[in-house]
């Protein structure tokens, strides 16, 4: 590549293959930055001349970036972020306080990030939330990579070169949990006939909108004839699933460290129990992930340290 002089650079051609890049098109840039489209091209080819390489390629779905236009794209991001961090410190008296913008299901964030503030833990560092809701594991890698996203939660690892992707926790041991009024309340243990008999809440985190695939793991049941369950009310929501708990006959299932959560120190009206023999779930591993060069690394391995120093329920 030609060593290009900074000397009288007009830095706004950066900005406008940025946009191309993250908007998916020219006419998308141009109208995001109340452009003429023949003026973005206009500019990538100004800049492509300037660098001595190619930005862009053409495929059968639209322009791709090339590994040096997503290079200078990356370094783009991470300087815009820091002036931005620099530019809200000067809003706010004393010391600066870093936001760190959070993508997860509600039931994590209320299970960690709230448990964490609340013991006067992780106030260094200001974290503002995002919901998975309907959003999929691709759209979560594009918010990370363009910088709209510092941090995802999730149960599954999000698969790209430039992400990091580190296990903070796991949820097991899942139990029946269901209303402290509900006909089950009053058992001693749960059978395989219960499980069915009854209609169930399930909370859907968002990401899987598959029964089977609860908060990132599977259920099984080992019985001859496996039955059908009563699916009658679906929730991305937690809090309308323990509402919803609270208030019918209805159950669910979740892992023990919620059920205890939400009884214990949310003081939830509710009651859980093992589950039946024939049911198993396996373990659901809780991943943190971020940029592997974002230039907020040092505040979400702050915040990774608080999460885990959070005692279990």
């Amino acid at each position: 590549m030609n060593e290009p002089s900074a000397i009288n650079f007009d830095y706004n051609l950066i900005k406008i293959m940025n946009e191309v890049i993250v908007s998916g098109n020219i006419s998308k840039a141009a109208e995001n930055l109340s452009l003429t489209p023949s003026a973005i091209s206009l500019s990538i080819n100004k800049l492509r001349r300037h660098l001595g390489e190619d930005l862009f390629y053409r495929t059968a779905t639209g322009l791709k970036p090339t590994a040096t236009a997503l290079d200078i794209h990356d370094s783009f991001v991470n300087a815009i972020t820091i002036i931005e961090d620099v530019l809200q410190s000067t809003k706010t008296e004393g010391p600066s306080c870093p936001v760190l913008r959070v993508m997860c299901p509600d039931v994590l964030e209320d299970y960690y990030f709230n448990r964490m503030y609340k013991n006067d833990s992780g106030k260094a560092v200001k974290v503002e939330f995002s919901s998975t809701n309907n959003i999929k594991s691709d759209e979560m890698v594009k918010s990370l990579l363009h910088a709209n996203i510092d941090v995802v939660i999730s149960h599954h690892v999000l698969q790209h070169e430039k992400i990091t992707s580190v296990k903070m926790d796991a949820m097991d041991n899942f139990v029946i949990l269901c209303g402290a009024n509900s006909l089950l309340s009053n058992q001693k243990e749960l059978a395989l006939l219960h499980y069915y008999a009854l209609p169930h809440a399930v909370y859907n985190d968002g990401v899987y909108t598959d029964f089977t695939n609860l908060l990132g793991t599977s259920l099984t049941i080992d019985a001859p004839y496996a039955g059908l369950v009563k699916v009658i009310y679906r929730s991305s929501s937690i809090n309308g699933i323990i509402s919803a708990l609270e208030r019918s006959d209805m159950l669910t299932v979740l892992p023990r460290m919620l059920a205890d959560y939400f009884i214990r120190e949310r003081n939830c009206k509710l009651k859980y129990f093992d589950l039946p023999k024939e049911i198993s779930i396996k373990q659901s591993p809780v991943y943190m992930h971020y940029l592997s060069n974002s230039s907020k690394r040092r505040y979400v391995h702050m915040v990774l340290s608080q999460l885990k120093a959070v005692e279990p329920v």
